[in-house]
């Protein structure tokens, strides 16, 4: 679920038996920490792929392009999902470092060890029950409860020791490795058929295998990481649309447009006078 809209920050949780992947936008600018309670899932992040058991956390950052989807047999999971953007950053400034808070981000993914489950689950569920009450006390305890989880995550994570992946075939592997290519070179001429080379595929076998593997199409994928790095121009530079457009591979700025608005929400513009920081 997206943060809703006028909410800084949201707390949700989810049950559920079906295995479907992540059905909403795989980029938007707020953050968010998914804390997997049952079931497995299998995250890409970017141009990374992690395997999630119970009791693990993602972190995903704003912008980054990401998708859970089925890891294992049997489809049911359930999880908890906090969401929050600048503004409830900006709002803690003067009693909390924003930079202590969101250390955590950089690792990523974090286990919580056996011995914090119990202290986890319990400020989850205070933040839970809290968040859908509109009275101003109520809101103030579900904010500590997600400031008192990140100062819990920072600790996790200096101990972590997770891995990324439980195991990785040699296909993953070099799907992940085309991944890490398109991240890389992303304004450059990108074709799946040069793609399935770097992956020692034929096109057609790379491309369902790209999908199984990250939950995105070939040409899907593309877009989202284009769109990613055209937004970062969009919020931290001058140049104009066209500009921006043709730097991130596209040659049609019309259809530049078109794919921006169809992944972030907005046209380029309106995103540009949103979200521009300097």
């Amino acid at each position: 679920m997206a943060l809703p809209p006028n909410r800084d920050f949201y707390v949700e949780s989810l049950s559920e038996e079906s295995g479907n992947c992540m059905s909403n936008s795989h980029i938007h600018d707020y953050y968010e920490i998914y804390y997997l309670l049952e079931g497995q899932r299998r995250y890409l992040v970017n141009h990374t792929l992690y395997d999630l058991l119970p009791y693990d956390v993602m972190l995903i950052n704003k912008g980054d392009v990401h998708i859970t989807q089925l890891l294992g047999e049997s489809p049911r999971y359930a999880r908890y999902l906090v969401t929050f953007n600048d503004a409830f950053l900006d709002s803690l400034s003067g009693a909390f470092d924003r930079t202590m808070l969101m250390q955590a981000f950089d690792a990523q993914k974090i286990h919580i060890p056996e011995t914090l489950h119990n202290s986890f689950n319990m400020l989850l569920h205070k933040a839970l029950l809290k968040v859908s009450n509109d009275d101003v006390y109520s809101q103030y305890i579900t904010k500590l409860s997600i400031v008192e989880l990140l100062i819990n995550l920072n600790k996790c994570a200096t101990n972590s020791t997770s891995p990324l992946m439980d195991s990785i075939t040699v296909y993953e592997d070099r799907i992940q490795e085309v991944c890490r290519y398109i991240c890389n070179f992303y304004n450059q001429p990108i074709t799946l058929e040069q793609m399935s080379k770097i992956a020692y595929m034929s096109p057609t076998y790379f491309s369902r295998k790209f999908k199984s593997v990250t939950g995105f199409g070939f040409k899907e994928y593309l877009n989202h990481i284009r769109i990613k790095m055209a937004t970062n121009l969009l919020m931290e530079t001058q140049y104009s649309i066209t500009e921006i457009a043709s730097y991130c591979g596209y040659h049609d700025s019309n259809y530049f447009g078109d794919v921006f608005k169809r992944i972030v929400g907005s046209s380029p513009n309106k995103y540009r006078r949103d979200h521009y920081i300097l």
